[in-house]
């Protein structure tokens, strides 16, 4: 599927609705919890704290009043922002548990080695954007089945479903345009193919509008969908 970007179909910004603090919780714990696990990778003995490490965070970071407000659109995308804000917490707590232990004699990280840590390069991370991916799409299928409830053309849902989502996420063979003709009571394939058509245009607009609560203005909004176009075109 090609996802179109034209700028005159996105929605205005809506980067605060990044500012509610429950909505991001909900919306990156999973892939969050991912990356974490990235990062720890490199300190093994820290491993069995990452459920406790990603609390603190929540709380101390993303839940303290103010910390979202320097997330800007104009430092780059929402995600990059988190990613790099859980990096530096995680390291500097760990410097924290590790000069605790250094006064005990305990030490299993060299203090040193987290003062690189800091400034070393971005660990591969591909985890937390296919969990942002995934969520992502999970978020669009939803809005878009929504949508066509509300306007009555579940008849366009059920054929996105069953021919472009179920065969990419489950590996089942999309029926073939005659039986569709014939269960949802078409005269032609040609209408079939239409309503398919029209379930994909619908996909395109509710995915831009669900990236523009994350990122603002039709650029970034168009950088983060070029993003996910290798993702889009696996599945779609």
């Amino acid at each position: 599927m090609d996802v179109q970007t034209g700028g005159a179909d996105f929605p205005g910004t809506i980067w605060q609705e990044v500012t509610d603090q429950q909505k991001v919780v909900q919306s990156y714990w999973h892939a969050l919890r991912i990356y974490l696990a990235c990062l720890l990778s490199r300190f093994p003995d820290y491993a069995s704290e990452a459920d406790d490490l990603l609390q603190e965070f929540i709380m101390k970071k993303v839940l303290h009043p103010g910390w979202l407000d320097l997330a800007k659109p104009s430092k780059g995308r929402f995600r990059d922002f988190l990613k790099s804000s859980l990096r530096h917490f995680m390291v500097g707590e760990i410097r924290k548990r590790e000069a605790e232990k250094r006064g005990g004699k305990n030490s299993v990280v060299a203090l040193e080695d987290l003062e690189q840590e800091i400034a070393g390069p971005e660990p591969v991370s591909d985890s937390f954007d296919m969990a942002w991916m995934q969520m992502l799409l999970s978020e669009t299928l939803e809005q878009m089945q929504k949508a066509c409830a509300a306007s009555e053309t579940m008849h366009v849902w059920e054929i996105f479903q069953i021919r472009v989502v179920q065969p990419a996420l489950e590996g089942t063979q999309p029926p073939p345009y005659e039986e569709l003709v014939a269960k949802f009571g078409f005269q032609s394939p040609a209408q079939a193919t239409n309503a398919l058509a029209t379930g994909k245009r619908m996909f395109a607009r509710h995915l831009r509008a669900v990236v523009a609560r994350y990122e603002a203005g039709d650029k970034a909004v168009r950088a983060e969908i070029d993003s996910l176009r290798t993702f889009l075109e696996k599945i779609l």
